[in-house]
């Protein structure tokens, strides 16, 4: 196994409060915890969980929490027999891949789990990933998400109260095939495949009514959107100084004064709207490690990490997330090449999904009016004060991409 060494303990009552650990010290960021037990049931058969028993470390996590939470996600009499979790490096949760033997609904669980730990406090809706993997898309056959055994946390429809919320997310563990993008360069086959996969969601939570959660006033919903990202606008040209130009720098005004207005226009017909994923940046993006799996004849890919601030935009046009997944962090050549790769992996997912009243035609126009969210995400990160120097990094190379796009676009 690719883990790193741990070390024994004798078994303790995992039934009890407080459940021994013991956390190796190996001088590396991987050193793994190990729950050697007595074979344990969850007592907690017909309830969800409280929050007060989401764990905040891993060190609070153990055989019997992962035996409750398969038993209230409706798993039948699971039993952990020992448990090793193996702490893995992510931005903003606690996640481990979780080393297991034991069994449920009378077979044997998987040898490996993921865990996702959010704990309360964060700044996103926490019921938002929840309804992501246990609801939005639970009848979609094939939908290029992982699967989830189990989730802990707040209920769905209470969305609008679930700031900060704490919950866990025990996911299929896909570490040893699968990898983000992050540094992988963006070909023809891998734009069509994400944009496929975008496709196939929206197809499947299409129209004004295509959020579980109610209907939405988009007019309302974008001003809020651009009340937050706005307060970075300033800052951002303050920040940039000389090193923006001129024409850039009206290019990037008129991004408020006009492109977000026809992008509102558009989304005001209805047509094109559906219920977005609101972050399928190439980190949040999965593909098999050989960018090949045989099981489904091709390339596989996943959309990870749903979690929308209060301001996100969560149901608008569709194209919007073909933007946000492709002009920020492609480079303006690598754009230009696949864009269309994109579009068309998207428009044959909405075809093939039951969609034939959006046209290409109409999805080409809805791109053009969408790329203004490659230049808002970038203008985003100085709507906060640690964002604006910490991340110049990242948000100067999105906006000057954004800027490219929205030039190419405007000259086409």
């Amino acid at each position: 196994m690719a883990y790193q060494a741990f070390s024994r303990i004798a078994a303790g009552d995992i039934l009890s409060p407080r459940c021994n650990y013991f956390a190796a010290e190996q001088g590396s960021t991987l050193a793994t915890i190990e729950r050697v037990a007595q074979p344990v049931r969850a007592k907690n058969r017909g309830r969800a969980l409280p929050y007060r028993e989401l764990p905040r470390t891993l060190g609070a996590v153990n055989a019997c929490w992962i035996a409750a939470a398969l038993e209230a996600s409706g798993h039948a009499a699971p039993k952990i027999d020992q448990l090793l979790i193996e702490p893995v490096d992510a931005n903003c949760s606690t996640t481990a891949r979780l080393h297991l033997r034991g069994s449920a609904n009378g077979e044997a669980l998987p040898t490996t789990m993921f865990l996702k730990l959010c704990p309360p406090g964060h700044d996103f809706l926490g019921a938002s990933e929840i309804a992501y993997y246990t609801r939005d898309y639970r009848d979609l056959k094939a939908a290029p998400l992982i699967h989830c055994y189990a989730a802990i946390g707040p209920d769905p429809s209470d969305l609008g109260s679930s700031v900060g919320a704490g919950y866990a997310l025990l996911l299929a563990d896909l570490t040893a095939d699968y990898i983000d993008n992050k540094v992988i360069p963006p070909t023809a086959a891998h734009a069509r495949r994400l944009g496929g996969a975008l496709g196939k969601l929206h197809a499947h939570r299409r129209g004004v009514a295509g959020d579980p959660d109610g209907p939405h006033n988009l007019d309302a919903d974008l001003d809020r959107y651009l009340d937050h990202v706005a307060k970075g606008l300033e800052p951002v040209l303050e920040v940039l100084g000389n090193e923006i130009d001129a024409p850039s720098r009206d290019r990037l005004r008129r991004v408020f004064d006009e492109d977000v207005e026809r992008m509102r226009r558009r989304a005001r017909t209805g047509e094109g709207v559906a219920l977005l994923h609101g972050d399928p940046n190439p980190t949040n993006v999965l593909t098999h490690r050989n960018q090949t799996d045989p099981a489904l004849g091709g390339p596989a890919l996943y959309l990870i990490d749903r979690q929308p601030f209060t301001w996100s935009l969560r149901l608008w046009l569709g194209a919007i997330d073909l933007v946000h997944a492709s002009v920020p962090y492609w480079s303006p050549k690598a754009r230009r090449d696949h864009e269309h790769d994109l579009m068309r992996g998207y428009h044959h997912a909405l075809l093939e999904g039951g969609v034939s009243d959006h046209s290409w035609e109409r999805l080409v126009e809805d791109w053009r009016a969408c790329l203004c969210q490659g230049a808002l995400i970038a203008v985003e990160w100085g709507a906060e004060s640690d964002g604006i120097e910490n991340m110049r990094w990242l948000w100067q190379d999105q906006l000057n991409r954004a800027l490219q796009a929205m030039l190419d676009w405007d000259d086409a």
